[in-house]
Order: C-alpha cells, then structure tokens, then sequence
C-alpha cells in the first residue's frame, strides 16, 4: 500500500516559493522586453537557463545544510517550479516546428538543453564555492 506523507509546513513552502516564482517569471518577461523579427523565444531561453544556474547553485549550496528538505521544498519545487518555464520552451518549439521554421525549432532545442545543462554545472560551481 501506498502511503503519502505531507505536512501543512511542506505546502506552505511550496505555494510560497510557487508565488514568488511565479512573480519572478512575470518579472524577467516584463524586463526583457525587445523588439525583433526572429520567432526565437529569447525570454523563456533566458528564464530557463536562469533557472538551471539557480537549481545547481541551491543544490549545491545547501545540500549539507540542517534545513535541506525544506529549502528543497521551498527553492526547488516552489520557486524554481513556477519561475521555469520547461512547458512553454516545449510548446514555442513545437509551435515554431508547425509554423514552418524547423531549423529555428532545433536551435531552441540545442541552444536550452546545451545551455541549460552548462548553466547547472555553472550553478554547482558556484554553490560549492560560495
């Protein structure tokens, strides 16, 4: 049998890091405004990378601390949750793809899961170190 465990402490976290992720991600779309003619998605490039270098960085930086499955709960699942946006990376590419620009499509794969994948290592470096 399955059992679930949950606290109202760990869904607190959650729903309070979801938030400020959330305002976070709306705030870097409002920052980041430009104007170009490409259909390449630069905003969700920079959010999710972002968020890759944030997830290496907490991973890193409190993986020995006393807290660590509340800051797991609260930085991770809540904050990061919401601020990512792999979602909307995977619908842009597969709108990109359907409108025609297949090579642009393959770009944003190549470029967010590259740079994603760099920005997490980034992040451990930094996490170990500071």
């Amino acid at each position: 049998m399955l059992t679930i465990r949950f606290s109202w402490q760990d869904i607190l976290l959650v729903i309070a890091g979801g938030a400020l992720g959330s305002l976070m991600r709306y705030l870097v779309s409002v920052l980041t405004h430009y104007q170009t003619s490409s259909p390449f998605p630069y905003k969700t490039l920079i959010v999710n990378v972002l968020g890759c270098l944030l997830v290496g960085f907490v991973s890193a930086r409190f993986q020995d601390h006393a807290h660590q499955d509340l800051l797991k709960l609260f930085f991770i699942t809540g904050f990061l949750g919401a601020f990512t946006t792999f979602s909307a990376f995977s619908l842009e590419t597969v709108m990109l793809y359907q409108s025609g620009h297949i090579r642009t499509a393959l770009m944003n794969i190549l470029a967010s899961t590259v740079s994603g994948v760099t920005a997490v290592i980034g992040g451990f470096w930094l996490g170990s170190r500071y």
